[in-house]
């Protein structure tokens, strides 16, 4: 947008309508804030954006909310740009109130390349002061993460812009900005480009030959550093592996994020009697395990492993909600390759340690 965009009334009026839809459908999913205020702000709203227009028209929509008593607060903002074409974070960074241009833009992700943001900067750098808030940058590959990360775990498509929005979030989650149990709402634009030879690289398209068709032996593939070569290469290895949590939220959300990183046989168990009988038929190369379930729980578990010759060296990991006692650490020392408290790590340690894990099978 030129710069008429944020200094026109018709423009800055028709964004606040984001506002008031949002403020009206999360008190129908989770209820008013307080009594008396009908409807309900988020702690947090999440954007990535190139000029800023968005942004401005979101904020001010929810400051007549509050002025008129339909929400208790004003939602901080995370303004999220590429590494590669930074202007509003790298002045925020630097408490600028006008932002520095980048001159050199150096990213895939055109669509909120904008060197020169203009007057929107201005604003928004003042509401993040009074208000909260704050701006951050991600790499293009942490971008096109999450466009994979949210099309296995949650179905969506997702175009650049918005998956840049989602790997700010994944980042301020991991900074400790932004806590897990705050209402996050996330913008997601409608910014789009072809992004087959981003994702996919030179081989988005193939030539095949009579030879290929023949059965010939195809010329080996190079392997790759890149996140989805990565990818690939776990996913040729499928592993097994069984999940015993009696929370079944907890097992799919578990379950979700192995499938993001691979092709993974994964089975599922609610107890500790129905966890055995699993492993005891598959066998796995690594087991999910949580202490606290009905029957049989993960210490009895464990303690079946070792009585059992044939189980007893599978690997396993404990992920519980449970605060152990000192004496029950002891009591796991030797019989688990690793302790995870649930909400204390984020899905990336998860995966890092079970791909570790992995690689010693």
């Amino acid at each position: 947008m030129d710069d008429r965009g944020i200094r026109n009334i018709g423009t800055r009026e028709a964004m606040k309508t984001m506002a008031f839809e949002v403020a009206e459908q999360l008190a129908e999913v989770l209820g008013p804030a307080k009594p008396g205020v009908p409807w309900r702000a988020p702690d947090w709203y999440i954007q990535a954006v190139s000029g800023g227009m968005g942004p401005v028209g979101f904020w001010k929509g929810f400051q007549e909310l509050y002025q008129m008593g339909l929400v208790d607060r004003i939602p901080k903002m995370a303004l999220i740009q590429a590494d590669g074409c930074a202007p509003m974070v790298n002045s925020f960074r630097k408490d600028l109130p006008e932002a520095e241009p980048v001159t050199s833009p150096d990213t895939q992700v055109i669509t909120i390349a904008t060197g020169v943001p203009g007057p929107a900067y201005g604003y928004l750098y003042k509401i993040a002061k009074r208000e909260g808030g704050t701006f951050e940058s991600v790499p293009d590959s942490e971008t096109f993460r999450a466009t994979h990360v949210l099309a296995k775990m949650e179905g969506l498509s997702m175009e650049p812009a918005a998956a840049a929005a989602f790997a700010g979030l994944f980042k301020l989650l991991g900074k400790g900005v932004i806590r897990r149990d705050e209402i996050i709402v996330v913008c997601c634009s409608g910014h789009t480009f072809p992004v087959e030879k981003f994702l996919l690289g030179p081989d988005w398209v193939k030539e095949v030959t009579e030879s290929d068709v023949a059965g010939e032996a195809p010329t080996p593939k190079p392997p790759t550093e890149d996140l989805l070569g990565a990818l690939d290469q776990l996913d040729e290895r499928v592993k097994t592996i069984v999940i015993m949590e009696d929370n079944p939220e907890a097992a799919r959300l578990l379950r979700r994020i192995l499938q993001t990183r691979g092709d993974f046989q994964i089975a599922e168990a609610h107890n500790g009697r129905e966890g055995m009988a699993l492993i005891r038929r598959h066998r796995p190369d690594l087991i999910l395990l949580d202490m606290m379930m009905p029957d049989m729980d993960g210490f009895a578990v464990l303690d079946a492993l070792k009585a059992d010759e044939a189980l007893r060296d599978l690997p396993v990991i404990v992920v519980t909600a449970k605060e152990l006692t000192q004496q029950e650490r002891q009591r796991l020392q030797g019989q688990i390759k690793m302790l995870l408290q649930k909400g204390s790590f984020m899905d990336d340690d998860l995966l890092d340690d079970i791909n570790a894990l992995l690689d010693k099978v």
